[in-house]
């Protein structure tokens, strides 16, 4: 809590943050935050992937309903999420969280893959959010992506992790808009 006080920045991202429905944890800590001089008084939790039921054995370890059969990895729905706390009022642009992994333009997900036809690009969420900062209106791609270890030599979360990233690549060049338009095959967004 100190660090945050004393820095005091406008806008903070927390990652691996619980998500609750009621919004009762990010409320406690923008309290506390308060108390120390570091005001935030709009505040963003959307449900994560993580810990999300897929109703498959992701994993391959012959069981149903592990942490690694999740849309992201989480013992429970909402484990692990992320929670941003800001200065300015804020408004959500965009969330891209339920974004199927296959349909990243040459994604890495392999044909084979368990998940091919539910599994989300996002393990925790993907989120565009318009800040209204004094000077003006500014844009902050928020995200927690999958550590790129934790698997085997099919490398899952490698592959995740890099696609994940480039996602935010492909926003920023221009190769996903922001009315809903869908990717084509060479990354460039159509209507």
């Amino acid at each position: 809590m100190a660090q945050v006080t004393e820095a005091a920045p406008d806008v903070l991202l927390l990652t691996h943050v619980d998500f609750d429905a009621g919004g009762a944890a990010l409320s406690a800590l923008a309290a506390l935050l308060a108390e120390g001089g570091a005001a935030y008084p709009h505040r963003l939790a959307l449900l994560p992937n993580t810990g999300m039921a897929t109703g498959r054995d992701l994993d391959g370890d012959g069981r149903l309903g592990g942490a690694r059969d999740a849309q992201g990895y989480g013992r429970f729905a909402g484990q692990g999420g992320m929670a941003l706390l800001s200065r300015w009022p804020l408004t959500v642009a965009r969330d891209l969280s339920e974004l199927l992994w296959r349909d990243l333009p040459q994604s890495r997900i392999a044909a084979d893959d368990p998940g091919h036809d539910l599994q989300r690009l996002s393990s925790t969420g993907h989120w565009v959010v318009t800040l209204d900062a004094p000077e003006g209106p500014l844009t902050l791609l928020a995200f927690a992506a999958t550590p790129p270890v934790f698997d085997g030599p099919e490398d899952r979360n490698g592959r995740r992790n890099a696609d994940e990233l480039r996602l935010w690549s492909l926003w920023m060049e221009g190769g996903f808009d922001g009315g809903g338009g869908a990717f084509r095959a060479d990354g460039q967004c159509q209507s």
